[in-house]
């Protein structure tokens, strides 16, 4: 009966160890075929680079109205670059987020590509304090096992010699013009953009291009023609709605009763020009 337990003793560690239960028998699963040897856990993340392309300037996309005769931007184009590799030579995708809600807008080629990405002028946030705007997109890169990986690049406007985001439109102003010397010229009202602050902006016009002239700002006086509010003159600022009337001061700058005048508004500050806008003066 001793030497019967015995063996059964024996015959149940045998099939213990035969089964791997002891820790002797190798456990490593092995992958089928086509399937990745490596497991989540030792997975690398992508790695990408990506940078706006200052060589290529941003354009502005604009909807015309031809009874006001104003300019609404509707949208920026700009150049950017990208590329990215997976370490683990896994397949990966790439794209550009413009709208930053995780999706990718723009695929392009990992291996390395320009895109020309337009955003929408309602998401660009104007700088407290700057005539300036930026907006932030985000690079994202998937690799075959998952692994995800974003990196964000902020845009800014004027961004050198990059223009700001304005837009003005100019028309015959009430009045007829004559040979006097305080007729109403054009109107220019301001369509899209931040505050300006008069203390920044200078108009000029050309009168059927001849030599431009500065014209006064709002209780400024002695030039050759002057800007007269309307719109919200309450304030020191030129802001959305708000417009002016060219008037000549002293001066008949329309000598032919119809007159093309060019206005040309600079922001003095930033050294930029924000708008030049051409009406008939009649």
């Amino acid at each position: 009966m001793q030497l019967l337990r015995t063996i059964n003793v024996l015959t149940l560690a045998s099939l213990l160890i035969l089964t791997g239960c002891f820790g002797l028998a190798d456990d490593t699963i092995t992958p089928a075929d086509g399937e990745d040897s490596h497991t989540h856990s030792d997975n690398n993340e992508p790695s990408s680079t990506f940078f706006i392309n200052t060589n290529q300037q941003m354009v502005e996309n604009v909807n015309y109205n031809q009874t006001t005769g104003y300019a609404t931007v509707t949208s920026i184009t700009l150049s950017v670059y990208s590329a990215a590799v997976d370490p683990d030579g896994d397949n990966i995708s790439c794209g550009w987020d413009i709208d930053l809600d995780g999706n990718v807008d723009y695929p392009t080629l990992c291996t390395g590509e320009f895109t020309n990405l337009t955003i929408p002028i309602a998401d660009w946030i104007q700088i407290p304090g700057s005539s300036g705007s930026i907006h932030s997109i985000a690079f994202i890169v998937v690799d075959e096992p998952g692994t995800a990986i974003a990196g964000i690049l902020d845009l800014r406007v004027p961004y050198e010699d990059w223009f700001a985001l304005y837009a003005f439109g100019a028309e015959d102003a009430n009045g007829a013009v004559t040979d006097g010397t305080d007729d109403n010229l054009v109107r220019v009202t301001m369509s899209q953009g931040g505050d300006l602050n008069w203390a920044s902006i200078s108009v000029k016009i050309s009168v059927d291009n001849a030599a431009p002239v500065t014209c006064d700002n709002p209780g400024v006086t002695g030039g050759a023609c002057g800007l007269v509010e309307f719109g919200a003159t309450g304030d020191n600022f030129w802001s959305v709605g708000d417009g002016v009337t060219i008037v000549e001061s002293g001066q008949d700058l329309c000598e032919s009763g119809t007159c093309s005048v060019e206005v040309t508004i600079t922001d003095t500050r930033e050294g930029k020009t924000l708008d030049t806008s051409t009406a008939i003066a009649e």
